[in-house]
């Protein structure tokens, strides 16, 4: 519809530079400078092999720095952090190798991790105005066999009380065989970091019950997190819940004029977004009232987002409801029509060569039209509008890349007043071809794929990607991500919602909506000028001084660092300070370094280390992280309410109250590196993992590896600190992952991830074979590949199924 009321007039052509540079011009220029230069830039893609993990699984990983706003041999080393979204602990803290953009590593998860929601935060080494750059998020979910010794249910017992003015909730503690805790220690905190409401200490009932008041009338959607702590002999356990803020509505529900603004007598499109109060997308209907009076019925897809045409009049009201709500009087106003301004119409947000646009004013007035990229302006025209005379342009796109650009109307002083973004040059996304011999395979068969690269109009590109061939029901699709997806849309627009196919990209629909909602804004300059500073570049590094009999030293002093076989000299200052590079932390033994003070009278030194995981805790843990799940309700015309608990089961993480950085294996045979020989004499056989058959390595003996070859056991190597040397936890370098041997019947194959290759080179001449075997699963399996090309990322996937021989 939109379309067609854009075309029905001839359109200004704009092709370039149609204004002369001038100062007002490079002042826009500037603004849009000086918002980037305050945000980290770089991105960073890490392709997981899965998103749904057990509690002792394997995880394999590849990173991708996909650009970079420092220089690129600065970055050197990956951040990565396993949180539980349940209380934002830290549960697992790992260090990778970045080399060249691109960084390998695996871990395995302890098995202590009980079931729950998780997410992986990564980030480089680089901090630009103090913040981590390149930061990425991966959600997952963990299931686990582990029980939990310590249950927790927080639940609603009462929202207001009109005497005291506060609203109860009930913290119900229980063991893992169901016995009431008493005696817990519980502390509590309500509200955020910024704001605490009420903090307070108790101890759990005889039958594990605490209340809690809290006051209600001063909870809004900002403070509302009730942190709740719980410690019982060595365990101690981390609660978040959220309160019910006064007055909160049973949705939300958010418009999004097209340009920015409701503008009276113009016509223009509105997109609104209906969500749950928890956050879930609502698919369902609302209707559109103007004073009392109903004007439009309304609905909403399966992500939530609804759009329609709308000529508002300044003097009426105008609000919707949403169909088959609980309540009947809640309503949700629209923005306020503004007296004077302009529309701004697009026929599609998603272009290939030329973008097709109309404006409209309801006055007379003089605009300027520029094309950017949040950073430098790259097209622009001006012309003088005529009240109520739309104005149809056409921007020739062939000088701007690929990606996404905003197109912005400025007044006659040069400040915004409308705005939309839009994605040019669709028809040149890259994709990755993905194809199989056959479409069904038996339990340890041969699978042999073609991958092949492609470019605009079918041109073979030459490719660097990671591949993985996983059981599909360890993909959830509401944690999906792809490279194809984060780079052209989610690095710039948050929060979107999932795609049933999990491809965003391939869905123009879908595009359009999310540019319209995700990507809308009120472009605003600042009211004062921006301080004229370039960013503020640093790094974290691994540090630290060595002190003689408590006191700095007067000479320099000789360190070394082993790290398997890698062994560095290390010189500290006259002081006794030292810095350790990226190279003198690599190990391949599980990022294990050792530190050695060089002197035959070492005993008189002590070592005071400083490692950024530190730093790197201290701000994940004051992170806000909202728990919502990118889920869609479908709300029912016959069932007039969407089911919203208020008590809450609640997973999380126990922590025991000895402080080590080891990770600690159950037994299972394995020492205490977590070494181990399967029956069939295999060192630290992949298949036999956390097995009863297992028993510990013996230092100096003979094993085979998994995959092929022996190793002779050098022993388990993690000791505590001694006075001459110091653990320190250095860079992992990346574990190989070895393929099952299918020939050996006696050995089963029971793993989800049956292929995975951190770098595969894509050829620009032909087609790039893989061979790999299936295991002893059955079911679907999907092959993904991404990476990047010669001209830019690039995904692929393939499905395949798996039926016994």
């Amino acid at each position: 519809m939109l379309s067609k009321f854009i075309s029905i007039c001839c359109f200004l052509f704009c092709s370039g530079f149609v204004l002369a540079q001038n100062q007002e011009l490079d002042s826009v220029a500037y603004n849009l400078q000086r918002y980037n230069l305050n945000t980290p830039r770089s991105s960073l893609f890490i392709h997981f092999d899965k998103n749904i993990y057990t509690n002792n699984d394997q995880v394999w990983f590849t990173g991708y720095l996909l650009n970079t706003i420092a220089e690129a041999d600065r970055y050197h080393t990956l951040y990565l952090s396993l949180i539980n979204n349940a209380d934002t602990s830290i549960v697992l803290a790992e260090k990778f190798l970045i080399k060249e953009g691109i960084a390998f590593g695996s871990l395995v998860l302890p098995d202590s991790l009980p079931s729950g929601e998780y997410r992986f935060v990564a980030h480089t080494n680089i901090k630009i105005n103090d913040q981590f750059d390149g930061a990425f998020s991966q959600q997952i979910t963990i299931k686990s066999t582990t029980s939990n010794p310590l249950i927790a249910n927080v639940s609603i017992v009462k929202t207001f009380d009109e005497q005291t003015k506060n609203g109860t909730v009930l913290l119900q503690i229980l063991s893992g065989n169901n016995r009431f805790v008493e005696n817990a220690e519980i502390s509590y905190q309500i509200g955020n970091a910024d704001q605490t409401i009420s903090i307070g200490k108790a101890k759990s009932s005889v039958i594990g019950e605490l209340m809690i008041n809290y006051p209600a009338e001063q909870i809004t959607k900002e403070n509302k997190l009730l942190r709740i702590s719980i410690k019982k002999d060595n365990l101690i356990r981390y609660v978040n819940f959220d309160l019910p803020a006064k007055d909160e509505k049973q949705y939300s529900l958010n418009f999004y004029p097209a340009g920015g603004h409701l503008v009276n007598g113009l016509t223009n499109e509105v997109g609104l977004e209906l969500k749950s109060k928890n956050g879930n997308a609502v698919q369902g209907k609302v209707v559109l009232y103007g004073d009392d009076e109903i004007l439009d019925t309304i609905s909403t897809n399966p992500q939530g987002i609804g759009r329609f045409l709308f000529r508002p009049d300044q003097g009426k009201h105008y609000y919707v409801k949403v169909f088959g709500a609980q309540s009947k009087t809640q309503q949700y106003d629209l923005p306020t029509v503004q007296d004077h301004g302009l529309a701004l119409r697009l026929g599609s947000a998603i272009s290939n060569h030329e973008l097709k646009t109309q404006i409209e004013s309801n006055h007379q007035q003089q605009v300027y039209v520029v094309v950017h990229d949040f950073l430098n302006i790259l097209l622009k025209s001006s012309f003088k509008l005529l009240a109520n005379r739309p104005q149809n342009m056409r921007f020739k796109l062939d000088s701007l890349p690929i990606g996404l650009y905003a197109v912005t109307v400025l007044n006659e002083e040069y400040k915004p007043i409308a705005e939309r973004i839009f994605f040019a040059h669709y028809n040149k996304i890259n994709r990755i071809s993905v194809t199989s011999e056959k479409e069904n395979y038996t339990t340890r068969d041969s699978v042999e794929v073609d991958l092949r690269a492609f470019g605009k109009q079918d041109r073979l590109l030459q490719g660097l990607v990671s591949v993985s061939c996983v059981q599909a029901n360890r993909l959830s699709i509401n944690n999906n991500q792809n490279i194809t997806d984060f780079y052209f849309f989610q690095k710039l627009l948050t929060d979107l919602p999932p795609h049933q196919s999990n491809l965003k990209y391939n869905d123009i629909n879908y595009l359009n909506n999310i540019l319209l909602v995700k990507g809308w804004r009120r472009y605003r300059w600042p009211t004062e000028k921006l301080p004229d500073e370039s960013p503020k570049f640093s790094s974290l590094e691994y540090s630290g001084q060595v002190l003689k009999r408590n006191k700095p030293l007067k000479l320099p002093l000789v360190l070394n660092t082993f790290g398997a076989s890698n062994i560095n000299a290390i010189q500290t200052d006259s002081t006794g300070k030292f810095s350790l590079s990226a190279d003198d932390l690599l190990s391949a033994d599980r990022g294990r370094v050792w530190l050695n003070i060089g002197d035959k009278n070492y005993a008189d030194y002590t070592i005071h280390l400083n490692d950024p995981f530190h730093e790197v805790k201290g701000k994940l843990k004051n992170q806000i992280f909202s728990t919502q799940k990118n889920e869609s309700t479908q709300l029912n015309d016959l069932n007039p309410s969407i089911n919203v608990n208020n008590g809450i089961k609640l997973k999380e993480v126990v922590i025991k109250s000895k402080k080590d950085e080891l990770i600690h294996f159950a037994d299972r045979g394995s020492n205490r590196c977590g070494d181990y020989v399967c029956r069939y004499k295999i060192f630290n056989c992949v298949n036999h993992w956390m097995d009863g058959d297992n028993v510990k390595p013996i230092k100096g003996q003979r094993y085979v590896k998994s995959g092929g070859g022996t190793i002779i056991y050098a022993g388990c190597t993690e000791v505590d600190d001694k006075p001459n040397l110091k653990i320190l936890k250095g860079i992992s370098l990346a574990k190989e992952f070895y393929m099952s041997d299918v020939s050996n019947m006696d050995e089963p194959i029971s793993f989800p991830t049956v292929y995975w290759n951190y770098q595969v080179m894509l050829n620009q001449s032909g087609s790039t074979k893989l061979l790999f075997n299936t295991g002893d699963v059955k079911g679907k399996f999907k092959i993904i590949v991404q990476g990047i090309t010669s001209e830019g990322v690039a995904y692929g996937e393939k499905e395949i199924n798996v039926v016994a021989k």
